[in-house]
């Protein structure tokens, strides 16, 4: 290819800058605080063969998964890809990383010729399941909403009525699911017209050195870094609690082809709504190595090539219709996280690149989920901010604070403002929890809490459930486990009395008091108007022994009130002055 290096480096520059644009066109256009606030989206664009160039510049774990949902869309429409059309995808089998996570994939055309796609996907907060958006009473997929194989919902440039009202028809919000999905399908028009503008101003032949010249470099990055990872077999096993204890189990072999992660020895799939299909995954798995071993790497359909994943069929990582999987994308999917950055972090601790070595991250999914109707008659569902979570320690530096899970550190807590104007709510603390962090000699990050109580309205129903209160991120080389999760609730807290006689609000709240289930919940469960819950995200993992952290920062901590003065001498050995 006779490529000119400056106008590819111009090129590839703009064609990551149209997706970063398509995002923000997406949470702007958005209402739904998940999408605006939370930035739980992706972004991508790949060439007219399907293969990925810009991997999603926001949520990462996306970028696999579009790339799942437009080959699924392009073995569907083969021969009948038409300019001005847009297909809308949620069916986990099809890609998704579960069913509440909708895409749009739409492909681009210049001149008549397809020469290239672009695709988003974001989550919806529901889908017309049996309950309101994940389905943790659900024992078959059929229960867990309205699923859509890729199927045509933008028409020669015009929405098709059909299509969209079908899904607005099966929806219990469809005020805000409305808008989102429009936001969604005008962030392809957006990004489509600048990559027209694009291949005007520099050619086409230009654009398709450009993503030639861009695949082999990331392939090229990709195999150059992985040749640093000391070869050989590494093994781990993790595991999720819900019903029960799940076990995965991986072996990660390093040699001169690449990367193998084998699956095999992991549980099969449950009969309730943990499990993940294949595509979901190999998006977690793909989106740690994008963070841990590639952070500085160009990343597309390239980099996956020296990649190999095998998953035995039927199990909670791989599972098969009509097994129930919609709490796919936080729970097992979040474990396959886990586990891979157990595995890269083995396979790091004697290569040039040791410092990407990191303990556990929190990965805990505490889901509080109220629905109802608000004071105006208006039905709403309500979920909590449910991954304070603190991020691992690693190599050479402490964790990260309220971190989010380590394959989602771009996303955004929304505020409390935005769910007090939307829902009829009110919160009452948020904050750090001290001595939540995973000690070491560099401690995993703090785990952050949230309390809160129904407002104008009496009560409402409840489908509150949680991961991760028996089993807590792993630390590293003597490094301590993070804390767990804990999901409590105070029955009559009276809490809009205590304000108007301006008491103190929360201080009272034994958080043991009364712990939710870690069972399924009932379908007649509520919480009231005087209640109060009480959530804690999960702890970041330690790296390396308590014993060899520095007194100057076992110190900070306390100066800083992260760290109580008998966790200090006891696990640190250092006495507050």
């Amino acid at each position: 290819m006779n490529i000119d290096p400056v106008l590819t480096e111009i090129i590839s520059n703009r064609l990551t800058q149209i997706g970063l644009e398509g995002g923000l066109v997406l949470q702007r256009c958005a209402v739904s605080p998940s999408v605006v606030d939370a930035k739980d989206l992706g972004f991508n664009i790949a060439d007219a063969a399907g293969r990925t160039v810009v991997y999603s510049v926001w949520m990462p774990r996306h970028g696999t998964t579009l790339s799942y949902m437009l080959k699924s869309c392009m073995r569907r429409f083969e021969n009948d890809v038409r300019p001005g059309d847009m297909y809308l995808v949620n069916d986990p089998h099809s890609g998704a990383l579960h069913i509440l996570d909708l895409a749009v994939i739409a492909p681009v055309h210049y001149d008549g010729e397809l020469i290239a796609w672009v695709g988003n996907a974001t989550h919806h907060v529901d889908v017309g399941a049996m309950t309101p958006g994940r389905s943790p009473l659900a024992t078959d997929w059929h229960q867990e909403g309205i699923i859509f194989k890729p199927t045509r919902i933008v028409e020669g440039g015009m929405i098709r009525d059909d299509v969209f009202n079908l899904f607005l028809d099966n929806v219990r919000m469809p005020r805000y699911q409305s808008l989102d999905l429009k936001a969604q399908i005008s962030a392809n028009f957006a990004a489509s017209k600048k990559l027209i503008e694009l291949v005007n101003r520099y050619g086409l032949d230009a654009f398709n050195e450009t993503v030639e010249s861009s695949i082999e470099l990331g392939e090229k990055q990709a195999r150059e870094r992985i040749a640093l990872l000391e070869m050989g077999e590494y093994h781990e096993a993790s595991y999720l609690d819900y019903d029960r204890l799940y076990r995965l189990e991986c072996r990660l072999t390093v040699d001169e082809a690449g990367l193998h992660f084998d699956f095999e020895g992991t549980d099969p799939e449950a009969k309730t709504f943990i499990n993940c299909a294949i595509p979901c995954a190999v998006a977690n798995l793909h989106n740690i190595l994008a963070c841990q071993l590639f952070p500085d790497l160009v990343v597309n359909y390239g980099t996956w090539k020296p990649v190999e994943v095998s998953i035995p069929s039927g199990t909670i990582i791989s599972c098969n219709p009509p097994a129930p999987c919609s709490g796919a994308s936080t729970i097992t999917g979040w474990r396959v996280q886990g586990i891979t950055m157990a595995l890269l972090t083995q396979a790091l601790q004697r290569s040039p690149k040791s410092g990407y070595s990191m303990a556990e991250w929190g990965w805990g999914f505490t889901d509080v989920q109220w629905t109802g109707l608000d004071k105006g008659g208006r039905w709403y569902s309500l979920r909590g901010d449910m991954s304070m979570h603190g991020g691992g320690a690693r190599a050479e530096s402490d964790g990260i604070d309220v971190a989010n899970i380590a394959g989602s550190t771009n996303t955004s807590i929304p505020s409390i403002e935005s769910y007090e104007y939307r829902y009829p709510v009110l919160y009452l603390e948020r904050g750090l929890v001290p001595d939540s962090e995973g000690a070491g000699q560099f401690s995993g990050g703090r785990a952050g809490y949230w309390a809160r109580c129904l407002y104008g309205v009496d009560s409402a129903a409840d489908c509150t459930f949680y991961i991760g209160r028996d089993v807590s991120s792993v630390g590293v080389l003597g490094g301590k486990d993070g804390s767990p999760a804990i999901i409590a609730i105070k029955r009559g807290a009276c809490v809009l009395e205590r304000l108007s006689e301006g008491v103190p609000l929360y201080c009272e709240l034994d958080v043991e008091e009364e712990v939710f289930s870690q069972m399924p919940p009932g379908l007649d469960r509520v919480v009231n108007s005087g209640d109060v819950i009480y959530v804690r995200g999960m702890g970041g993992a330690g790296f390396g022994s308590p014993a060899l952290r520095r007194e100057v920062e076992v110190r900070r901590d306390l100066a800083e009130g992260l760290l109580s003065e008998e966790r200090a001498e006891e696990v640190y050995g250092v006495k507050a002055n």
